[in-house]
């Protein structure tokens, strides 16, 4: 893919579609792997197992999902607005626990044919992917699993963001952006992808000389080296998910948008792999 996509609610690839269980591929990107999911009320998801080399993420839409954790799996609710971030070799499964729906999206940084996997499933084929049995040993500590909790690092004009997840598969962060504020300046990124998931509002992208509207429930994603531009149209409050993968200093930045001089923050913006045009 060498130019940005945007998946409308509903738009992605159906790789499972019934009454108790929708799941949607919204992203395949090698750097990262991104589905949408509704599962009905006490619907299990995927039994204990661990990820050698990548990062689990959720984040939870509406409704509650039970991050199951540790060789026993027990259980945590992650409500709506959650974000759980489950390392590599930490034991955890999944499941609807509740009397309604959930909707969540998972995502896989990097991906490691996450996507390929549910399609085989879909198919009927075997594929390898990176995912196995609870270890022997019984895994990292649960605790380094991270359920809720953010670090609000930027309150500027117009904008608040939070950030979610800092580590080097993934920067993600939430942000409030308030009707009128100035749309981002013209940049981009060489060595990083960027998505965006829209909660409530609108986003416009501008590349080039299109411009690509993005409503609440869709997926954005701009591919490495370019040239982009993000503006919020929306006359109501916009809610979005900003993810960069892999991170690429994307948190660091945010911190320096928050405190830091100007000396400071043009180091971290070169940091970050992030070049205006």
């Amino acid at each position: 893919m060498s130019e940005p996509t945007v998946i409308p609610p509903g738009g992605g690839e159906i790789v499972g579609d019934a009454p108790e269980r929708r799941v949607e591929i919204l992203a395949d990107h090698q750097a990262l792997h991104v589905t949408r999911s509704r599962f009905g009320p006490r619907r299990d998801g995927a039994d204990l197992h661990v990820h050698r080399r990548h990062t689990d993420l959720f984040f939870v839409l509406g409704g509650e999902l039970t991050i199951r954790l540790g060789p026993e799996g027990e259980g945590t609710v992650v409500p709506a607005g959650t974000l759980a971030r489950v390392p590599p070799l930490v034991v955890h499964g999944f499941r609807n626990g509740s009397d309604a729906d959930v909707n969540y999206l998972n995502l896989h940084a990097p991906g490691r044919g996450f996507a390929d996997f549910l399609r085989g499933l879909r198919d009927g084929r075997t594929v390898s992917y990176d995912q196995e049995p609870p270890p022997p040993d019984g895994g990292r500590p649960t605790t380094e699993a991270v359920i809720g909790g953010d670090e609000v690092v930027a309150e500027l004009p117009g904008v608040r963001a939070a950030l979610l997840a800092d580590v080097a598969e993934v920067g993600l962060w939430e942000a409030r952006i308030e009707p009128g504020c100035p749309p981002e300046p013209p940049h981009r990124h060489r060595r990083h992808v960027e998505g965006f998931y829209v909660l409530e509002g609108e986003l416009a992208l501008t590349t080039g000389n299109r411009e690509l509207r993005a409503a609440a429930g869709s997926w954005v994603q701009v591919p490495r080296d370019v040239p982009h531009s993000v503006s919020f149209p929306s006359s109501e409050q916009t809610r979005l998910l900003n993810l960069h993968t892999p991170s690429c200093g994307s948190g660091a930045f945010l911190r320096a948008l928050r405190d830091a001089g100007t000396g400071e923050l043009a180091a971290a913006r070169a940091g970050f792999d992030l070049q205006p045009v």
